[in-house]
């Protein structure tokens, strides 16, 4: 099939036009998957406490704000957020007693981050799969 010589740059934008928008769904598709995986990290390893009831790692939601590049997702916790960062950091009660730190956030973060910006890397450098 014979492409106009006029009808050429029409074409070429169309396609670039096109192969963007593949890239772009596919790091989306990345990004929402890496925050999934952070919220079931933190569901499986969060640490729990042996009393009856709601445990923090169920507490943990994961949430989007805005639509299409200036979406942001975060993962927060619902209803126990008083105490995420006393768990994670540790910390001196009122007695003097010293709580030592039990992290679960950080983990999540150094684990499962980079994987995802090697996938991105890779999806800019090759395009998408």
């Amino acid at each position: 099939m014979a492409i106009n010589l006029e009808e050429m740059p029409r074409k070429i934008s169309e396609l670039v036009a096109g192969y963007s928008e593949k890239v772009r769904n596919e790091i989306n598709q990345r990004i929402d998957r890496c925050a999934t995986e952070i919220l079931d990290y933190l569901k499986t390893n969060t640490p729990k406490s042996s009393s009856a009831g709601q445990h923090l790692a169920d507490s943990f939601i994961k949430t989007e704000v805005g639509s299409g590049e200036k979406r942001i997702i975060y993962i927060s916790s619902k209803n126990k957020y008083r105490i995420v960062h006393l768990v994670e950091l540790g910390f001196r009660h009122v007695s003097g007693k010293h709580i030592s730190a039990r992290p679960f956030l950080r983990p999540a973060f150094d684990t499962l981050s980079p994987k995802m910006m090697e996938d991105i890397k890779r999806i800019i450098a090759h395009g998408p799969s």
